[in-house]
């Protein structure tokens, strides 16, 4: 089978050759090709490469687009900051101060440079890989965006205290992700991650979620032209999934680290694609042996659950991973008998 008729089997719930399986690897590729990040995050072609050399070297059933979430950031006027060894972040928010709403604008996704970069990668991927492998792309959430462009303190006082500044902050949001969601469908993602943390009742109260939230995430995606895969943005996400599994166009939900698989199936029913929860970012700090015999238990966990993708939580695979963990995790799945 391909990777796409792998994921597709996940998907529908019908039997594969082997378990599907991924990893965010979009950082990585950098580390494999020895680019340096600034240009790893701005010149397509770059990126392009470093996905190609993981999809031949590690293996992934899906490639991901740059995970790199600052670059929309910036296109609202965000400062961000390079690092040696970790995607671009935001240095300084746009804004501070709630009043000044008025100087946020919709950036142009036809002329802004981190978002044609991010576009065109887009692009490239899907050029490359030709439906042999699926693309995921990644944005900001609408409902998160706000929080680098003005800073949390600002984004979350805004939710909770003042409706008419946060109607007027959703729907400058929703202008900007449908069109940038849609403009990714059409260069050829299968479907569109998005981590989401002001979504959940551990930040807001679930009066918010009801009343804000939820009305407006089901607005923005039914009109995205394919799937969401609701990622758990680094909180746990398996006892709030009553909020969202009937949100318009959920293909799935990738858990956290903490979650349990079981719980989460109860809530979101027996036919919803789960994706996770082995921890990402701290695959580097313990050994081969320990990461794969933890890729193990979730495996355990998830036999003869057939809509189910093994796959990394959190952000991209720390660049100080040792290749020996990807390979031992993926030979792990190509033996294991699901």
């Amino acid at each position: 089978m391909t990777s796409m008729e792998r994921v597709v089997a996940a998907l529908q719930g019908t039997n594969a050759d082997k378990r599907a399986f991924t990893m965010t690897l979009s950082l990585y590729g950098a580390k494999l090709t020895g680019c340096p990040l600034t240009e790893y995050y701005t010149v397509p072609e770059r990126y392009a490469e470093g996905q190609a050399v993981v999809a031949e070297q590690c293996r992934p059933d899906i490639i991901f687009t740059p995970f790199a979430l600052a670059l929309e950031a910036q296109a609202f006027g965000s400062e961000i900051v390079f690092f040696p060894t970790d995607p671009p972040n935001v240095k300084k928010p746009f804004i501070r101060n709630p009043n000044d709403i008025g100087k946020i604008k919709v950036p142009d996704i036809e002329r802004d440079e981190g978002l044609l970069y991010l576009r065109t990668t887009t692009k490239l991927l899907a050029d490359h890989f030709r439906g042999t492998v699926p693309i995921c792309g990644v944005l900001a959430s609408p409902m998160d965006l706000p929080s680098i462009i003005m800073g949390v303190e600002g984004w979350l006082e805004m939710l909770l205290f003042d409706r008419k500044k946060t109607t007027e902050m959703i729907s400058l949001m929703s202008e900007y992700f449908v069109n940038m969601a849609n403009s990714m469908f059409d260069s050829g993602i299968n479907f569109l991650a998005m981590p989401m943390m002001f979504t959940n009742p551990r930040l807001l109260f679930e009066k918010t979620i009801g009343e804000i939230v939820v009305p407006a995430l089901a607005e923005m995606f039914g009109k995205l032209k394919g799937p969401i895969v609701f990622h758990h943005g680094g909180n746990p996400l398996a006892v709030y999934l009553q909020h969202y599994r009937n949100l318009p166009n959920i293909g799935g939900f990738v858990l956290d680290q903490r979650d349990n698989f079981s719980e989460a199936r109860k809530i979101a029913g027996e036919n919803v694609l789960l994706l996770g929860n082995l921890d990402g970012p701290s695959l580097g700090k313990i050994s081969p042996a320990d990461a794969v015999e933890k890729a193990r238990e979730i495996l355990d966990d998830r036999k003869g659950d057939r809509h189910f993708i093994f796959a990394t939580s959190s952000a991209d695979v720390a660049w100080g991973t040792p290749m020996e963990t990807i390979t031992g995790i993926y030979d792990l799945i190509q033996h294991y008998e699901s």
